[in-house]
């Protein structure tokens, strides 16, 4: 993988298959099938990317536009027409601070894929956190965010995007993660932006944001950077 100028947003993102707020137990050749999907639509979502754009983004499924028409939608792409730059993502469905997800036996977790490729940007934004609340270890995500705001020292602005209060998965779990991430974001002098109070609506899956709910990502993150 070729190093990247990143804006690193840090926000949430939903995990596994989930029904009904469930995580649904997959089999293993159904689970290899998933993590086949969602490294391909990462694979996308890189060869696409400006290795000159402004801005880069790692999240998950977020990034994607899960549930929706896909990444044109998504609030990175959104942000990059309110910003007028292009915006690079590494967007991997499941993926966050301390979970794999559906590629479990893989390096990509936030700090893997960081660790891989340094960013380059002035700016950097990583999103995530709804797959840590559901699957991960929330507990434990203060300090991989603190570990990967180390690896971005160098970075001249970095901004991290909490999760949302989604009903699929458990909010004290989110407030847990929304805490560590502020405290990690204010220790380190960078900027947090958080969701677990902006009522950003969402699918009936209960979990990804609708069209209007990743526009509404989009404007808040624009808002920290000024725009």
């Amino acid at each position: 993988m070729t190093r990247r100028r990143w804006l690193v947003v840090a926000a949430a993102v939903a995990v596994l298959v989930v029904s009904i707020g469930a995580v649904v137990l997959l089999r293993p050749s159904d689970a290899e099938k998933q993590c086949d999907a969602v490294t391909e639509a990462r694979d996308e979502l890189l060869a696409a990317a400006d290795d000159q754009s402004a801005v880069a983004v790692i999240g998950d499924s977020y990034t994607q536009g899960a549930g929706l028409s896909g990444p044109g939608v998504a609030w990175p792409a959104v942000l990059a027409g309110m910003l007028g730059v292009p915006v690079a993502v590494d967007g991997m469905s499941s993926t966050g601070f301390t979970t794999a997800g559906l590629c479990a036996d893989d390096p990509v977790t936030y700090g893997d894929r960081l660790a891989e490729s340094p960013p380059e940007a002035d700016t950097v934004v990583v999103q995530g956190g709804v797959n840590d609340a559901a699957v991960g270890d929330p507990a434990a995500v203060g300090q991989a965010a603190a570990d990967i705001l180390a690896q971005l020292q160098d970075v001249p602005t970095v901004v991290l995007v909490g999760p949302p209060a989604v009903p699929g998965v458990d909010r004290g779990a989110v407030e847990t993660i929304d805490r560590a991430l502020r405290e990690a974001a204010a220790a380190s002098g960078r900027i947090y932006v958080p969701l677990i109070d902006a009522a950003i609506p969402v699918l009936p899956d209960r979990i990804h944001p609708t069209e209007d709910g990743q526009a509404q990502i989009a404007q808040l993150v624009a808002k920290a950077l000024g725009a």
